[in-house]
């Protein structure tokens, strides 16, 4: 198992931690699966288009696919807020517990449109937020339509590589094998490559520590214009969640005690987990990349969760420049 942690602070200076466990110290560093965090790559890409009025966050799903039945009643920004309404996945969480990885390795894009056809409007807690992969999804579609070449191209054309994130990808097969990290299960069994084909929007990147550091620092407007102002878009509230809780356009919004607002998100596949976060007056950045997936209760006990590392390490920053 490997983990690696990458902390930032607002002058830039780097600290960095990795455990690794029964093999050699790896060099260079791994590339993991990001799960979630991948869908911050999405809604980037959503507010570039937006700004250059390619695209209205109040365009509705209907202009791009009018064959959908709710279609005409859903926004992008209600795909990038998970406030529209669609379910979370295309299966039931049982489902995804008990097989999930032969579900999403079996799933083909033709499955996304045929469950997303079948939905009747109106769709059931829209306006509320309904955490929803498929969403996501469908969002990477629309913005794959409006770029006019496929949804991955697109976010490298205009995201990766103007930030020089080279060891960003959809495509393990791109990554060497020596780099690409293995999944575990809780148990800590190896699992195979994450693979759900027509869903790479909702979170099919692979990432290293140090490319994801990259991106948190354009969000911080460390790497100048169009990122800086993309940043206060994406990181604007939208739409309540709980009572210290918002969400923009992807991004977790927290209202933390000791150090402010701060934006995050967490991801996860069946072997590999990530988490990013960054304090909105930019005083620093958190990146923690696992490639073992953390048991089930951790969601039940909020002092277990790795959502919650980025807090303590940020807090630990700041005594220690204090």
């Amino acid at each position: 198992m490997d983990v690696a942690v990458h902390l930032r602070d607002r002058h830039g200076q780097d600290q960095s931690w990795t455990w690794q466990q029964d093999h050699p110290r790896r060099s260079p560093p791994g590339i993991f699966e990001i799960g979630s965090v991948g869908k911050m790559f999405t809604t980037t890409l959503l507010a570039l288009l937006v700004q250059e009025r390619q695209l209205s966050l109040s365009d509705p799903v209907a202009r791009f696919y009018p064959s959908l039945p709710w279609s005409r009643g859903v926004t992008l920004e209600a795909l990038a807020t998970h406030t529209s309404g669609l379910p979370g996945n295309p299966f039931g969480q049982w489902q995804l517990m008990r097989r999930g990885q032969q579900l999403t390795g079996d799933f083909q894009p033709r499955d996304l449109f045929s469950f997303l056809q079948a939905l009747e409007p109106p769709l059931k807690g829209a306006g509320k937020v309904r955490y929803s992969n498929l969403g996501m999804a469908l969002l990477g579609h629309i913005l794959s339509m409006a770029c006019g070449q496929p949804y991955g191209e697109a976010v490298q054309a205009l995201i990766l590589h103007p930030l020089e994130m080279r060891e960003t990808t959809l495509d393990p097969q791109a990554c060497t094998t020596d780099r690409l990290m293995g999944g575990h299960n809780a148990r800590g069994r190896e699992v195979p490559p994450f693979s759900w084909p027509g869903m790479e929007a909702a979170g099919l990147w692979r990432s290293t520590g140090a490319d994801m550091m990259t991106f948190l620092d354009a969000q911080r407007g460390l790497r100048g214009e169009p990122w800086a102002s993309l940043a206060e878009e994406t990181t604007r509230p939208r739409a309540r969640i709980a009572r210290r809780t918002r969400i923009g356009l992807g991004w977790f919004l927290g209202d933390h005690k000791q150090w402010g607002p701060v934006a995050w998100h967490g991801g996860g596949t069946f072997g590999q987990h990530c988490v990013v976060a960054w304090p909105l007056d930019r005083s620093a950045a958190v990146t923690i990349l696992t490639n073992r997936m953390p048991p089930w209760w951790h969601h039940a006990l909020p002092g277990w969760q790795i959502e919650r590392l980025p807090y303590g390490l940020v807090r630990a920053l700041g005594r220690q420049q204090g």
